[in-house]
């Protein structure tokens, strides 16, 4: 499980770093890694929670599909360098379902 302080994202990351990706056997979207090194890494976020009274979020991840460099799941999914990244991720897939969220609610679908 991974686990990241809130608010550590500095710029948007979807299209330079990550994209969103469908497998049609799978029912939850995935995420895939464009650049650096763990492009080609595909992963999936499981269970995410907020730790009480601390601005942490733990999140469990799959991984789909390991990246271009070889590395193997147990480096992977130690390497606290790649967790954090997996984290901002998260946190910015969270923004933007809220936005569209609140967009929906607002009844419109202008960017804010």
């Amino acid at each position: 499980m991974g686990s990241i302080p809130m608010g550590s994202i500095m710029t948007k990351l979807f299209g330079t770093t990550y994209q969103v990706v469908e497998n049609p056997n799978e029912e939850d979207a995935a995420v895939e890694i464009l650049d650096g090194k763990w492009k080609g890494l595909v992963y999936q976020y499981g269970k995410v929670q907020f730790e009480d009274g601390k601005p942490n979020l733990n999140f469990q991840r799959t991984i789909r599909k390991l990246p271009e460099s070889g590395e193997d799941f147990e480096t992977l999914l130690n390497n606290t360098e790649l967790n954090t990244l997996m984290g901002d991720i998260l946190i910015e897939l969270i923004e933007e379902k809220i936005k569209h969220e609140q967009r929906d609610v607002d009844g419109t679908d202008q960017e804010a």
